[in-house]
Parts: C-alpha cells; sequence; structure tokens
C-alpha cells in the first residue's frame, strides 16, 4: 500500500452515476480540500452529473463512460466488459499520473473500475453504502476494499465478515449546511403562521404519490395548513393544474428546488421517497417525515431505510401499495394537528442525523 504524505493526500473519488452517489461525495470532497488535499471526482457521462460538477468549481472532475451491469447472458455484456476495461485503464492512468493514494467509492457500479484500479496500483481503498442494505455492487466492491463505511448502523451487519466496517453516516453537502440569514417563508412566499407540508415528489417513480396528494388537497386545505411541493420535470405541469383548482390552498409548486435547505428550514412535516440521501438530509434538518418507499428500488433499500427511520419514531413507513387521499391526510393530520407527536419526531430525526459524516470519512482517509 502506497505510504501517505502527512502534508497532502490526492484521493480519488468514485461518486457517478445518481444523485444518491454523486453529491454525498462531492460533501467529502469538499471537505478533504478545505484541509488541504488534493481530489479528483470521477463522475459519468449523465447530465445530473455534468450540472453538479458546474455548480462546484473548487473541485476537479474527470469524466468516465461508465455502465450499468447488464444481465449475465445480456448482448450488452461484451460493451459493459469492454468499458470496464477502458475504465480500468484509465483510472490506473489518473492514479499514477496524479501520485493518488487513496481510492473511495461511493457506491453502484461506476466504483468498480477505480477499485480494482486503486488494488493494484497499492492506493488505499474505502467504500461507502449509504442504504440499510447494500446492493449488488456493493456487495462486489467490498471485496476491493480495505475499508467499508455505512451510512445506517443496520448495514454493518450485511458487511459482517468484513475485517473493518465503520459507521459514519452519509455526507451532506457544505451548501445544505451553510447556515442563512434568509427568511424560508419569506423565500417561498409562504405564510409564517401556518404550518407548512413539504412534499418531495420530485425523485425517480413519485407519479404515485404526486397523485395522492393531489386528490387530498381539499382534505389538506380544510386543515389550515400550507404545500410546497416539489414535483420533478415530469410531473409538473399536471401537478400545478391541480393546485390551480385549489386557489385558497396557499401553496408554492415547482419542478425544482436549488434551495433544499431553505425547504427544509420551511417544513413542519415531509412526504418523501426513502432514498438514503433524502432522510439523511430531512434528519439534519430535524424534520418528521412520513416516507413512501418506491416500491421498485433495488432489493426493496428503500423499504427498508424507512423502517429504520419508522422505528427510530422519526418518520412513518407508508407503503405505496395501499397509500390513498384518506389514509395520507390521516397521518399528516394526526402529526401536524398535535403538537406532542411533531415535537417528538423531531427530536427523533435530529437524534439518528449524523452531523458530521463527511468530517468522519475525511479523517478515516487521513488516518493510518
Amino acid at each position: 500500500m502506497k505510504s501517505k504524505s502527512k502534508k497532502s493526500l490526492h484521493v480519488l473519488i468514485a461518486c457517478g452515476g445518481t444523485g444518491g452517489h454523486l453529491f454525498p461525495g462531492i460533501a467529502v470532497g469538499e471537505v478533504l480540500t478545505a484541509r488541504g488535499h488534493k481530489v479528483t471526482l470521477l463522475i459519468s457521462e449523465k447530465k445530473i452529473d455534468s450540472i453538479a460538477a458546474s455548480g462546484h468549481k473548487e473541485l476537479h472532475f474527470e469524466k468516465m463512460p461508465f455502465l450499468a451491469m447488464p444481465r449475465p447472458w445480456s448482448p450488452k455484456m461484451i460493451s459493459f466488459l469492454l468499458g470496464l476495461w477502458k475504465g480500468m485503464a484509465q483510472c490506473r492512468k489518473i492514479i499514477r499520473q496524479n501520485d493518488v493514494s487513496v481510492v473511495l467509492g461511493m457506491g453502484g457500479f461506476t466504483s468498480f473500475a477505480p477499485l480494482c484500479a486503486g488494488k493494484k496500483e497499492k492506493c488505499r481503498t474505502l467504500i461507502h453504502e449509504s442504504n440499510a442494505i447494500p446492493g449488488k455492487a456493493n456487495k462486489l466492491n467490498a471485496r476491493y476494499a480495505d475499508t467499508v463505511l455505512c451510512g445506517l448502523d443496520a448495514c454493518k451487519a450485511h458487511f459482517g465478515q468484513h475485517a473493518d466496517v465503520r459507521m459514519v453516516g452519509t455526507p451532506i453537502r457544505s451548501a445544505m449546511r451553510t447556515a442563512s440569514k434568509e427568511d424560508p417563508h419569506e423565500f417561498f412566499k409562504l405564510d409564517k403562521s401556518k404550518k407548512t407540508l413539504l412534499i418531495m415528489g420530485g425523485s425517480q417513480g413519485a407519479r404515485g404519490v404526486n397523485r395522492v396528494v393531489g386528490i387530498a388537497l381539499e382534505q389538506f386545505e380544510k386543515m389550515g395548513i400550507q404545500l410546497l411541493h416539489i414535483a420533478g420535470p415530469t410531473d409538473y405541469e399536471e401537478v400545478r393544474d391541480v393546485y390551480a383548482k385549489h386557489p385558497l390552498l396557499p401553496q408554492h409548486v415547482a419542478a425544482f428546488c436549488h434551495r433544499m435547505d431553505m425547504a427544509y428550514r420551511v417544513a413542519d412535516l415531509a412526504i418523501a421517497r426513502s432514498g438514503a440521501s433524502s432522510m439523511s438530509e430531512l434528519a439534519y434538518f430535524g424534520v418528521p417525515s412520513l416516507l413512501v418507499p418506491y416500491p421498485f428500488a433495488a432489493e426493496d433499500h428503500q423499504t427498508r431505510n424507512a423502517e429504520v427511520f419508522d422505528q427510530a419514531g422519526a418518520a412513518r413507513l407508508l407503503s405505496e401499495k395501499t397509500l390513498n387521499a384518506d389514509t395520507l391526510a390521516d397521518s399528516v393530520r394526526d402529526i401536524l394537528m398535535n403538537p406532542q407527536t411533531a415535537d417528538a419526531m423531531k427530536r427523533a430525526a435530529n437524534k439518528v442525523a449524523v452531523r458530521d459524516s463527511a468530517e468522519k470519512i475525511a479523517k478515516l482517509i487521513e488516518s493510518d
């Protein structure tokens, strides 16, 4: 394994492909850069990666032709293996040219080639798994990792045979953690005297949630609350048109939200999917939540994630199969109209939050 400089390291972070890998990787990169280390972040050629990279000029990004692993007998396997071979070669070249001493994979098959290359070049290797149960990719990646980092304590048992497994939480970007003096109610033009329900419907496969919320709007209006609904680009027009039929309901509907820190600060309760990054942010801001797992997530990991928060009292798990306007409205009413319940959930959310996850990972990278 390469010896480390006490002054400065060069760390390669493989974090492309999805927001759940990308943004935590950027968070670690920000902390390492602030500590005086050099960082190269490997991202995919997807649009989301390019958009995120454009907002972080202080970090160095390299695009890689990452491909998701197809089924074993798929005709796409040849292209995948060829891309993997090219990716390995490219990663080894980056490691040698930049004297990289540590490789961190944030999950998924985009981490496989960098980790393998790191092992061959005698770098220290680490992987991060943000979900309660690891996906197939990270089960494979763990074989090439000196250290496994878990976002949730429940995940540690799935790496029981690994020699070094640490619970560190899931990192949150510095932009989310920076204190702002802006008033979130004024930012979204909402009423300070009303309870605010945040709907995060912009993630993959959230159309079912968006539509159930739309049917429940009349009941929300009767509660005297207001809604901040991030619908996602695909459903935005449909969601906007449904809200237009309820002009007396205080509302802010958007396709995107570039200031999620403000959205969390204004929220008294959130309805969301249970991706690990979203859950980490909800916990960080102490927002009680109704979690509706994406039913087609790999290994049903979103349900496992939601169960962790449900058992901790920070959230309530609602199955999309049984979700309807009445059950959703009842759950919202039970929390927002009961201050003791809402306060207990808020305290529980704060308790499960790992507020210094990126710093913990940076210290482990710096350690022997």
